[in-house]
């Protein structure tokens, strides 16, 4: 097993590194030897430089940041309110549930559930939102996944 080093990143390295990750069980060492192609077989060429180590040769979409919860581009979302499910997902940074935008869980469950009577309605996202992560089977309730504080 190789040596093991502490290094300090700062939080938009973290960030970054948390929405690269393909499922809860892949640690930060993992993420990065996979996106340095450490490990790729029969690499005979120089280590790439410093954008190419990372695929950024043209801008990568974005994850979206919230409350201490990364969710990576393309998690799925839904919702389920007053007896209609809502499905979207995470497009570059943004929440794109049923062709509109929106910035946060909160804002994408005020912006699209009505009341019975039809009426539009304040609703706190955190409670109703549940995620699936790409590459994952699992659905997760988004509160599930803040960070305690």
């Amino acid at each position: 097993m190789a040596e093991m080093k502490t290094i300090e990143i700062d939080f938009e390295v973290h960030q970054r590194i948390e929405a690269a990750r393909k499922g809860f069980g892949e640690t930060p060492n993992t993420v990065l030897r996979r996106l340095l192609e450490i490990d790729r077989p029969g690499r005979a060429t120089p280590p790439p430089g410093p954008t190419q180590a990372l695929g950024r040769s043209k801008r990568e979409p974005r994850p979206w940041f919230g409350k201490g919860v990364t969710l990576p581009h393309g998690t799925l979302v839904r919702m389920d309110y007053n007896g209609r499910v809502h499905s979207g997902q995470i497009d570059d940074g943004g929440w794109l549930v049923e062709g509109k935008r929106f910035k946060s869980p909160s804002g994408a469950a005020s912006g699209i559930a009505v009341t019975g009577r039809g009426d539009k309605t304040r609703l706190d996202g955190w409670k109703y939102w549940s995620v699936k992560l790409p590459a994952s089977d699992v659905w997760h309730h988004i509160s599930t996944l803040r960070r305690a504080g």
